[in-house]
């Protein structure tokens, strides 16, 4: 049970990101790690032959019908007095040390490496950005969050670093694909201040001090469309009405006088050189911003670090795409065009990654932050625990952020 090692990359490479093709490629998940030292079984290397046998679609119909149709988990936003809003504070020194990663609920050894690095930096909180992987059900939730053993695999469970003052998560839409029962019922309740008295209430927050203001926000649960047809809708991601009365009436963002330096948090992406655009948030969010705020996202399995841009409408933002926590790293062809080379990324990873299942995939790793007055240091860190590229932010008495 559980004592064989965590999941393989190759497992999650190609993901379809689909509810229907993530059901799919559940459906023939692994039991059993492979053995690294010998080519994996044919099976194994070409998981889409697995198709061809009726269990796994009497098992995709099964997982789907089970977990996938229905509504969705009722949207979870603050009743108790604190409101969401917690003290942005470190443990030490007068510096709050923050990890942030994205797309790590995989189960995978790669993910388990980003988790042991994080924790070695005795961060003071730990943040999630989404997905957890295949579709956010409670064994997935779990085996690849929480650390509990799945006992219908010989997979090592995997456990998500918890922070010295308190750890947080965002829902993903693979969270939302198992319609957020899991990520609401079992997750969140695991998660916040570590006063027993104070949980993570809902799937936003925000932390603050003088200075700095870090707001996470739900762009998952408007992620997924009706079941069978959602292959064929596109989804807008817009923030919950509530959320929005909570930025607006709790956190006070649209205070004009609060010229304290903003990063935004999220699963999916404002915009991106590679991938699609999800701007509903951004234009949402220009009632309560004015100023350029550094904005850290996921979902994009890369490491991608972009200048200021500003879209239809949205606020103004330095993009900053992590969502390379423990899925396969997806690399770009050297010399092929940008999907959108309007925005191309200032700096990029596309490092292949010498991995030992032999697969054309880049550098895992994470993100520390570390606020230090009206100071703000950033350090990608790779799976190796190399810092790949490093950045200092500062704000200023307007709420300026400066790149110094």
């Amino acid at each position: 049970m559980g004592q064989l090692g965590g999941k393989d990359l190759r497992d999650f490479k190609n993901l379809p990101r689909t509810p229907i093709g993530s059901y799919i490629r559940k459906s023939i998940d692994a039991r059993t790690p492979s053995l690294k030292d010998r080519p994996p079984p044919i099976l194994e290397q070409y998981p889409a032959l697995k198709l061809y046998n009726p269990k796994a679609w009497s098992d995709w119909l099964k997982f789907y019908v089970k977990n996938r149709l229905g509504p969705r988990h009722p949207f979870n936003y603050y009743r108790s007095a604190d409101r969401g809003v917690y003290p942005l504070v470190g443990m030490t020194d007068g510096v709050v040390r923050l990890t942030l990663a994205g797309d790590w609920g995989t189960g995978t050894d790669e993910a388990r490496r980003i988790g042991a690095l994080m924790a070695g930096e005795i961060p003071d909180f730990t943040i999630h950005l989404g997905d957890i992987y295949f579709v956010g059900t409670l064994a997935e939730v779990n085996e690849h969050f929480l650390g509990v053993d799945n006992p219908h695999n010989d997979f090592t469970p995997c456990a998500w670093p918890l922070g010295e003052v308190g750890s947080f998560a965002l829902a993903g839409n693979h969270e939302m694909y198992g319609l957020g029962d899991a990520f609401y019922e079992l997750l969140l309740p695991s998660l916040g201040l570590w006063d027993p008295r104070i949980r993570q209430g809902a799937g936003f927050f925000c932390l603050e001090n003088d200075h700095w203001r870090v707001v996470g926000l739900d762009t998952a649960y408007n992620s997924i469309g009706w079941p069978f047809i959602e292959r064929f809708t596109t989804q807008n991601s817009r923030l919950e009405q509530k959320l929005v009365e909570w930025l607006r009436d709790d956190v006070g963002l649209g205070d004009r006088s609060d010229h304290r330096g903003i990063v935004l948090l999220s699963h999916h992406q404002y915009f991106s050189a590679f991938d699609e655009w999800y701007v509903n948030p951004a234009q949402q969010l220009a009632e309560f911003i004015d100023r350029p705020v550094l904005w850290f996202w996921g979902h994009e399995h890369r490491l991608a670090l972009y200048g200021l841009h500003a879209f239809e409408g949205g606020i103004p933002a330095y993009g900053r795409c992590i969502g390379h926590g423990g899925m396969p790293v997806d690399r770009w062809p050297e010399g092929k065009r940008f999907r959108h080379p309007e925005c191309a990324p200032t700096f990029a990873d596309n490092r292949r990654f010498p991995n030992d299942e032999h697969l054309d995939v880049g550098y895992n790793g994470y993100a520390l932050l570390a606020f230090e007055g009206p100071a703000l240091r950033v350090d990608y860190k790779d799976i190796t625990g190399a810092v790949v590229h490093s950045e200092r932010w500062a704000v200023d008495a307007t709420g300026a952020l400066t790149l110094v």
